[in-house]
């Protein structure tokens, strides 16, 4: 019996020993990303939902984001593999595709479908007509950029004149746009989220246009990354995938307030009633901005060469065929598995 018991003791001992270096291999074996994104917004709601909801750890991922605050910046952390991927507007990877990089870049999951941006007045206006904007000055955004690019599209959609588009403030960085404004540089401006619900706050900011409702469908916010990664790194990049495809789909039927509760760790000096209203925000502006699916719209990416054409930052020539710079092998077999293509 005492023999019988040591032998039972020593088995017990081995499988825990087993199951804490069978849990040590299962946490080893997770691949770990590094993702560099743009700008830390709740435009990009559907990803932080992908990570708050435990949709890439079920994956079997773990990511470090890096927020750049540009996007040259996110695309030259992906040529240089300091980053695996990026999320920023498609005209990152287009400008590296028209460049001398011989690794090619490849939007490989789409995230927001139009400009997510909003137009502002310092003060309350009843009724807005874009002429009032003729000879005032803006405060926009980088140049060449997708949010500079979108709002001077709208800007000669609707005849404002040359010398205003000329005029606009393409010079402050976007850490230093909120203090810049409250300054009282510009009479109007484009801002994201959160910071346009925190310049409402403090009575400087007035909401007049949703710069991506007068744009339309135009895929604005893609995540891509260099041909070689993509092609060593399938597995992770399909996982990343299905995690956002998942995310994107939870979003879509969420309550309001379960989407805010999900997002709060990654907006820590917002009250859960201020993410609320954001959420609140986008999800009533009159247009889808979250994608509802990883596949990258056609028609919404030649919409966007076709503003950055319109803006000058692309030759007419220059534009790149959807088949050569969007892969649609991930998110087919994503959205395959959620049972929506």
């Amino acid at each position: 019996m005492n023999k019988w018991i040591g032998s039972l003791l020593a088995a017990a001992l081995s499988a825990a020993s087993f199951s804490v270096m069978s849990g040590t291999a299962l946490a080893e074996e997770k691949i770990k990303l590094k993702m560099a994104e743009v700008v830390r917004s709740q435009f990009y709601i559907p990803m932080y939902v992908a990570l708050a909801k435990g949709f890439v750890a079920d994956e079997g991922l773990e990511v470090e984001m890096v927020t750049t605050n540009a996007g040259d910046r996110t695309g030259a952390l992906v040529l240089s593999g300091q980053a695996d991927f990026g999320l920023a507007g498609p005209e990152v990877p287009i400008y590296i595709y028209n460049g001398e990089s011989a690794d090619k870049p490849v939007i490989f999951s789409a995230l927001t479908t139009t400009d997510g941006l909003f137009f502002v007045s310092r003060t309350k206006i009843d009724h807005f007509d874009w002429s009032m904007i003729n000879g005032k000055k803006i405060m926009g955004w980088r140049p060449g950029s997708t949010p500079e690019l979108y709002l001077e599209y709208v800007f000669k959609k609707h005849g404002v004149d040359e010398a205003t588009i000329k005029g606009i403030v393409t010079n402050i960085g976007p850490a230093a746009r909120d203090g810049a404004w409250l300054s009282g540089v510009g009479d109007f401006g484009i801002f994201n989220e959160p910071n346009l619900s925190k310049l409402e706050k403090e009575g400087v900011a007035t909401f007049v246009a949703s710069v991506g409702k007068e744009v339309g469908r135009a895929d604005y916010t893609i995540f891509f990354a260099k041909k070689s990664w993509l092609e060593k790194n399938a597995v992770a990049a399909q996982k990343w995938t299905n995690a956002i495809a998942k995310a994107q789909a939870w979003v879509q039927s969420a309550d309001t307030k379960d989407i805010a509760a999900a997002i709060m760790p990654y907006f820590p000096a917002l009250s859960m009633e201020d993410n609320i209203a954001v959420v609140s925000r986008y999800r009533n502006i009159g247009v889808n901005i979250w994608a509802d699916s990883t596949i990258v719209d056609k028609a919404g990416l030649a919409k966007a060469q076709e503003i950055m054409v319109i803006g000058g930052v692309l030759p007419a020539d220059k534009t790149v065929a959807y088949e050569n710079i969007v892969t649609t092998e991930f998110a087919q077999k994503a959205q395959a598995k959620l049972g929506t293509h």
